[in-house]
């Protein structure tokens, strides 16, 4: 079976372009969410550079930080994806990754692990106050909160604390009638066939709990999970291991941290399949330094089965 390559993008396309040429494999089929708000994509170009793998544009949409815009934006992927095939895994990954393993060894991993799900949980024994309040209490003018007009995102805040603060001595709780126990985690997972068919499932219910809510994209997935028999699937059990889902980030230097050429080594000789994140603006070297790396290997791997195949 195939893997899916989901891929949410807004900018630095320069690692987008590296990133899909990493992925570019005939077991792979590769999903992409270009952000509505950006203009004058190529879209005929990235087609034309990938070979090896199926390249799918999904539908666009308006992506804001903090909005059900994310949780949406996931679910597009997941639901175009699934349309298209019964893949072995799904990853979730964001135009700012790339792989630090190459496909041979990534697929060998996952057929070591068939059947686990790959999500990481911050602490699934104790969820914080404000974690729970992200979806306890409606959360209206986010994306105006972000806005670049400093006067206008300025009364939208006052707005936003003030409609909070109503809430709160209205002792507004949305969670009062929730079956479900709120986790927490991050947002990028590789996930099996059989959760990406349960995520669909409960769509509705999933937009009715989490629309209005603040950064739920860390949280739907964890409580969904955690709620249902797939909890048992998990990979990794330990709390706030980017083991669990095969992801090399630090939030200790960053939010997270940026990698720079001084990063390689560190990169390339850890256990994670993958790593985020990376930016052109502050080191292209490292990103150029992991894509020769294993595009050298992968492209010797390719060079002897197509000597093979020719033998043949």
């Amino acid at each position: 079976m195939k893997h899916a390559y989901l891929i949410m993008a807004h900018n630095d396309f320069y690692i987008l372009e590296k990133l899909l040429l990493l992925l570019d494999d005939n077991r792979n089929d590769i999903y992409v969410h270009i952000d509505k708000k950006v203009k004058n994509f190529n879209f005929s170009y990235y087609k034309k550079i990938i070979k090896f793998s199926n390249l799918y544009f999904t539908e666009r949409t308006d992506v804001r930080w903090g909005t059900y815009s994310q949780i949406n934006c996931e679910m597009i992927l997941f639901k175009t994806a699934q349309r298209n095939g019964k893949y072995q895994y799904y990853h979730l990954l964001s135009g700012a990754d790339l792989p630090l393993k190459s496909q041979d060894e990534i697929h060998d991993f996952f057929d070591k692990n068939n059947g686990k799900e790959f999500i990481c949980y911050d602490n699934h024994k104790m969820v914080s106050q404000s974690v729970i309040d992200r979806v306890k209490y409606y959360h209206i003018f986010l994306s105006q909160r972000r806005m670049k007009n400093s006067c206008i995102k300025k009364i939208y805040n006052k707005i936003y604390f003030w409609l909070l603060k109503m809430e709160k001595m209205l002792q507004v709780d949305r969670l009062k009638k929730c079956e479900f126990v709120i986790q927490k985690g991050a947002n990028w997972i590789s996930i099996t066939n059989d959760l990406v068919n349960y995520l669909i499932g409960h769509e509705d219910k999933i937009r009715k709990m989490f629309k209005y809510t603040l950064c739920a994209d860390e949280v739907f997935v964890q409580t969904l999970v955690y709620n249902s028999k797939m909890y048992q699937n998990l990979y990794n059990y330990h709390d706030n291991d980017y083991q669990a889902i095969q992801r090399y980030i630090d939030w200790n230097r960053g939010e997270p941290y940026v990698f720079t050429l001084d990063d390689y080594d560190e990169l390339i000789n850890s256990n994670c399949l993958f790593a985020r994140k990376f930016s052109t603006l502050k080191d292209q070297a490292i990103i150029d330094k992991i894509y020769n790396h294993l595009k050298k290997d992968y492209e010797l791997v390719r060079g002897n089965s197509d000597d093979k195949d020719n033998k043949k």
